[in-house]
């Protein structure tokens, strides 16, 4: 896991939590990353891409991280959102998830997925072919695409599968952002765990970092993690 911190003379801090596959010196999250850092000082926290137990590779290292950060605001995306909502820390104040791997829709009937992560095998290779521009969204660049994890283990499988079955109960801090056709993870998730006060849709694909309008929805990212769901 790699953290890296962006002060640029802000007061307050931010933990970001990039999603699978998300690294800093991809051009869209580094856009995001300066928004950010107009206003915080920025602890960008890169997962891991392929584990086998998400308590121990994802949220135990960020959890130890966060614990010396005193008062912070939270910001996820993807499996970063997954991994921030299992976060449990004193410091944390308001929460604010992107498109969060809250739960999957795979065209495979769930005993089916269920037998394949339960299989012995901590080697990717299942494929992954959803990991495209039409599905991340518009203004994804070559690198980024190139870069993107293009399979997963049954390990894998499993261990995310058990972070999105003992997700917590969402704090009264957090909001979320998604769009209603996004094909990477289900949005349906964050309806189920998030009254629709504290649900802000966008237009574009499952990065809202990698989309044209993300220029039109920043500030509301901004004003709902320094001033919390009534932001939205």
């Amino acid at each position: 896991m790699q953290i890296r911190v962006y002060d640029e003379g802000a007061a307050r801090d931010c933990l970001f939590v990039l999603g699978w596959g998300n690294r800093c010196r991809h051009r869209n999250v580094q856009w995001l990353i300066e928004t950010l850092a107009t206003a915080y000082r920025v602890h960008a926290v890169e997962l891991p891409t392929h584990i086998t137990d998400y308590q121990r590779e994802w949220v135990g290292p960020v959890q130890e991280y966060a614990a010396d950060l005193g008062r912070f605001d939270l910001l996820g995306h993807s499996a970063g959102g997954l991994t921030a909502a299992h976060l449990d820390a004193d410091g944390i104040g308001n929460r604010v998830y992107l498109s969060p791997w809250w739960d999957s829709d795979f065209p495979i009937p769930g005993p089916v997925l269920d037998a394949i992560a339960s299989l012995p095998i901590t080697r990717p290779f299942i494929p992954i072919d959803t990991l495209d521009a039409d599905a991340i969204g518009d203004l994804a660049t070559a690198q980024q695409l190139a870069e993107a994890p293009s399979s997963v283990s049954p390990a894998f499988l499993r261990t995310v599968f058990r972070a999105q079955r003992s997700l917590p109960p969402a704090r009264d801090t957090a909001a979320a952002f998604c769009t209603l056709t996004d094909a990477v993870v289900d949005p349906r998730a964050v309806g189920e765990r998030l009254p629709a006060d504290r649900i802000q849709l966008y237009d574009g694909g499952h990065e809202l970092f990698s989309s044209s309008g993300r220029e039109d929805i920043a500030e509301t990212v901004l004003d709902a993690l320094q001033r919390g769901p009534d932001a939205l």
